[in-house]
């Protein structure tokens, strides 16, 4: 079974709809992948989301049962301490958890992530495949019809 790690904008992208209108949020309900976290992307998660800007765009109910969700149900790791560092600091814990939680994929939809080749290659050779949400979503339907 797949086991990926979503990053924070995908989940922050989550929180402002129902979870039934996710996609990703979706096929893990189903099975179909084990959502990979540490408990610092939960923490930024909560963080991010109570911030004023954002919080008249969250639906505090579909954000609260998505932390619910993965604190019980998700696999939760250890950051790796030894990583390859982003242009963006702020996805450097992101990068630290998929290379934990290798062989698995990173799923971003941040440019500093999926654009930069060397940092890419870098994450491949450690069993890090970065790729956009819907290259995920197509790589489930191959192996779920």
């Amino acid at each position: 079974m797949f086991h990926a790690v979503i990053d924070l904008t995908e989940m922050v992208r989550m929180a402002m709809q129902r979870c039934e209108y996710s996609p990703v949020f979706m096929a893990w309900e189903a099975r179909m992948f084990v959502w990979v976290i540490s408990q610092q992307m939960l923490h930024e998660f909560r963080e991010v989301t109570d911030r004023p800007r954002l919080r008249r765009l969250i639906r505090l109910m579909v954000r609260d049962a998505i932390f619910d969700a993965l604190q019980t149900r998700a696999f939760i790791v250890e950051p790796a301490t030894d990583f390859p560092p982003c242009r963006d600091p702020k996805d450097n814990i992101v990068i630290a958890t998929a290379v934990a939680a290798a062989p698995c994929f990173l799923v971003t939809s941040a440019q500093d992530l999926y654009a930069d080749p060397e940092l890419t290659a870098r994450l491949d050779a450690l069993g890090v495949e970065v790729v956009q949400t819907g290259e995920f979503l197509a790589q489930l339907r191959m192996y779920h019809p």
